[in-house]
């Protein structure tokens, strides 16, 4: 709305002809599904995956509809927030670039995939195992160059 109009609004007495709305349903789509935000309780949502409703948090509505289209495996959102404690207990390092993974806690069961390759033990040596690997390739880079 402009200046003038505004002016010759408040001037003449109008009131402002629009209004907020109201009953409005949030919603967003996610992986080709609906979410629906719950008007009753904004932190539930809803998705209808293969004709059932499921309802809860949003991140867990998320991770059902990752599963279906992921596994074609019906899993519902109150699995997920049951679960949440084995889902936190994974510990995560980023090194280079690359997330060096523990799952179980102790101290030689960390993990990363490294171009492809598995690599498995104590996260100092990973650490030092990526560092040589990363050296041989920039030796071989050179290498490379100096032929060409």
């Amino acid at each position: 709305m402009s200046k003038i109009s505004s002016t010759l609004r408040t001037l003449f007495g109008l009131s402002d002809t629009k209004k907020a709305k109201t009953g409005t349903v949030r919603t967003e789509f996610y992986r080709g599904h609906l979410l629906k935000r719950n008007p009753s309780h904004p932190d539930y949502w809803t998705v209808t995956i293969t004709d059932k409703s499921m309802v809860g948090k949003l991140e867990y509505v998320k991770k059902a509809v990752d599963q279906w289209c992921d596994f074609k495996v019906v899993v519902g959102p109150e699995f997920f927030e049951k679960n949440e404690d084995t889902f936190s207990e994974q510990q995560t390092f980023d090194y280079k670039e690359f997330k060096l993974k523990n799952d179980c806690g102790g101290d030689n069961d960390w993990y990363v995939t490294y171009r492809g390759r598995l690599m498995k033990g104590s996260k100092e040596k990973i650490m030092k195992a990526i560092d040589a690997l990363e050296q041989r390739r920039a030796e071989a880079v050179k290498a490379a160059q100096i032929e060409e």
